[in-house]
């Protein structure tokens, strides 16, 4: 890890179209660009402050998925960093599959 970068699992890119639900959640057209079996990073024009958590839903491979997720980092009109809380055993699995796929 470099000197500033706090991600601890590995990304990789997986462009999709991800729906965001609950409170200040109304990101504009938003689309994940990158993956992780602990956080995503969302491309959006409408970015929320750090610390909001909403729900995400996309599409995996295996199907859709719906995931609780915590802002940790935001750019207004760029997007935002997001680390996925309250994942369970079975969805770190199937997002680690992900990752895995794309080595």
């Amino acid at each position: 890890m470099t000197n500033g970068e706090k991600r601890h699992d590995r990304r990789v890119t997986y462009p999709c179209e991800v729906e965001c639900t609950g409170a200040g959640a109304n990101p504009l057209n938003p689309r994940i660009s990158d993956l992780s079996s602990s956080g995503a990073f969302i491309d959006s024009m409408m970015a929320v402050p750090v610390g909001t958590r909403f729900a995400v839903r996309f599409v995996l491979p295996s199907g859709p998925i719906q995931l609780n997720a915590e802002v940790v980092h935001s750019m207004e009109h760029f997007g935002m960093g997001v680390r996925f809380v309250d994942v369970t055993p079975e969805q770190h699995n199937l997002l680690e599959e992900v990752v895995q796929a794309h080595d």
